[in-house]
This record gives C-alpha cells, structure tokens and sequence, in this order.
C-alpha cells in the first residue's frame, strides 16, 4: 500500500524542490531565508595586561543569530516584495513562516509571522 501525501497533491508537487506555494486564490508566493552577520554583544569588562589572559575572553562574548526573511508574492504577473529580520532563532526554517496576503487593488499587504 502506497501513501499519497494530499498536502502535495493540492499543490501538485510544487513544495517538493523550492518554497514556491500556489495559494487558493491565484497568488504565489516564494519564501527565502538567509543568514546574516551575527551581532556581537559587548561584556562589560577591562582588558587584562598579560598576554593571553585579556579580558573578556573569546568565549565570554554573547552572539546574536540573525535571519532575514523575505517574501515575493506574485499577483497577476507583478512581484511584491516583503522583508523582516528575525533575531534569535538559528534553526529557522521554511515550515516555521506564517504568510498572509491581503489582496487591494492599490497595493497588496503582506504579512510575516513566525509560528512559534
């Protein structure tokens, strides 16, 4: 017996190689998430006057993970373009993004939400 996933028979197999999805209403929507420098946050400390003894150690300094996420939605042939910048989440993948799009006729509203 064969099991046939529905989630990619709806969308006829388009999240199989790359984030594109075709929602229900015509829109689609691709989804890219890229890492970014890491922001180094300063401890609080003097240096030390040994050698090989400074202060604050390598180790000591707290970094903060970055990622951009960024959002091409595609009505009636015109791309649309929304960015966010997420801190602190290293493992953040495709599954974890929250997408709604408010189609008006000036301008689409695109909204980015991570779920959890």
């Amino acid at each position: 017996m064969s099991f046939h996933d529905p989630y990619q028979i709806a969308t006829i197999g388009q999240n199989s190689r790359n984030t594109f999805t075709l929602a229900s209403n015509g829109i689609l929507v691709d989804i890219f998430i890229e890492d970014l420098p890491d922001i180094i946050i300063p401890v609080e400390g003097g240096a030390g006057i040994i050698p090989g003894q400074e202060w604050p150690r390598e180790e000591d300094k707290k970094k903060k993970h970055r990622k951009r996420i960024t959002v091409i939605a595609t009505i009636d042939g015109k791309d649309y373009r929304e960015s966010i910048i997420v801190e602190g989440e290293p493992l953040l993948t495709v599954k974890d993004v929250d997408v709604d799009i408010q189609n008006i006729d000036t301008q689409p509203i695109i909204k980015i939400s991570i779920k959890r």
